[in-house]
């Protein structure tokens, strides 16, 4: 019996020891990530931009949205803005029809973002647009976004990810996704650029070549369409771009209700064909030495931000009495990945806002452990999540 636990322990252990190590090895990348210098960019083409905005039982939310995106500091005939309404009331739609946008109904009998998205991309014709822009019905782009985006792809790159950050930190648990949002970033974006592998998606703020993105979509229908499409990508050995300067400000989630639904659909998009993912990453890596491949497929086995940290502390804390060894064991890697985690966070959280809200720490670990346990089928569907208009962005300017 004490010859099983041992091993239980060991597993316990090294597990965790790779995701700290993994965390941490492109959290110190992330330092070393060099903004992009516009002023030596030299525009000589101005794309034209399909902006759609799926919006899925969002009245509150879809014409403050849309009254953003049509105040882009960018020339008015090279971006169309395409709402896809899904189960929105007439009212809003009626109101809709009267702004200088393209709108495209739909229905369905289980909504999903990918089947809002294909539909509305099965309608345009290949040569309307040079790239795709896909934003969520609560996203909010800084003014100079698509001229930033724009600057970035004058050399006919595929896709390059926006940075979403948070539109609102007015209580504990926007604050706290807020600050994911921002590890998020720093790891899987700024770390994995900085090191030339492929950036994350973020699920939106992305802009693609309309033809590739289109044909890519035909193939996706769960709702876990941001991972599917990284998957395709580096399959064909496309590298995802980040860029840091070019805001989309995301609403982030308000009470542990949301919160906890949200997570269901996250924890499913972790896990997503999981065993086929990770033996596919492995045969890439190989095979082709597709690197990118490979480390996407690591991803899947790394533990959401925040069951990583409960996790290595309560382990620290359970074997700390009985296996002395063993807790200091688990207790460094809790320092160590705390360590990874604060060189990831900006310098705009470390406030008493911030400090109040770790409090709930051990909350939102609960609540991923419990979404863990009911994000069965959560990728297979839409989750509808509150949003409010009234919310306004958490940094006034960048």
């Amino acid at each position: 019996m004490n010859n099983i636990t041992l091993l239980f322990e060991l597993i316990l252990f090294f597990y965790l020891a790779f995701n700290v190590g993994y965390i941490l090895v492109y959290s110190v990348a992330g330092v070393f990530y060099k903004a992009t210098n516009f002023k030596a960019i030299e525009v000589k083409k101005y794309n034209k931009f399909c902006i759609l905005v799926p919006a899925y039982k969002h009245d509150e939310v879809i014409l403050n949205t849309v009254g953003h995106c049509l105040n882009q500091n960018y020339p008015q005939d090279k971006f169309d803005v395409i709402v896809i309404a899904d189960s929105l009331s007439q009212l809003t739609i009626g109101e809709l029809l009267v702004m200088p946008i393209k709108l495209i109904p739909v229905q369905f009998d289980e909504s999903t973002k990918a089947k809002s998205l294909n539909t509305a991309l099965g309608l345009i014709p290949d040569d309307s647009y040079d790239y795709c822009l896909v934003l969520d019905v609560d996203n909010i782009m800084e003014k100079d976004f698509l001229r930033k985006i724009n600057a970035r792809l004058q050399n006919d790159e595929m896709i390059i990810q926006g940075h979403r950050t948070a539109k609102n930190l007015d209580t504990p648990f926007a604050v706290l996704d807020g600050l994911s949002e921002e590890i998020n970033n720093h790891i899987f974006r700024k770390g994995h650029v900085a090191l030339n592998v492929t950036s994350a998606l973020s699920g939106s703020g992305q802009a693609m070549k309309f033809k590739e993105f289109k044909q890519i979509m035909e193939g996706i229908e769960s709702a876990v369409e941001d991972k599917e499409l990284e998957f395709a990508l580096v399959r064909n050995g496309v590298k995802v771009l980040f860029e840091s300067d070019a805001y989309v400000f995301d609403e982030k989630v308000q009470n542990a209700k949301v919160f906890s639904s949200q997570r269901k659909r996250w924890v499913a998009s972790q896990f997503f064909d999981f065993n086929a993912i990770l033996l596919e990453g492995i045969s890439n890596l190989l095979l082709k030495g597709n690197f990118d491949f490979f480390d996407k497929a690591l991803q899947r086995i790394i533990l959401p931000r925040v069951l990583l940290l409960g996790l290595s502390f309560f382990s620290a804390f359970i074997y700390f009495i009985p296996f002395a060894q063993m807790g200091i064991w688990f207790l460094s890697l809790f320092f160590v990945c705390s360590f990874a985690y604060l060189l990831a966070i900006p310098s705009s959280f470390f406030n008493f806002t911030t400090l109040n809200a770790a409090f709930r720490l051990p909350q939102a670990f609960y609540l991923m452990i419990v979404a863990m346990a009911k994000s069965k089928g959560a990728a297979k569907k839409f989750i509808h999540t509150e949003h409010t208009s009234t919310v306004k962005s958490s940094q006034s300017s960048k």
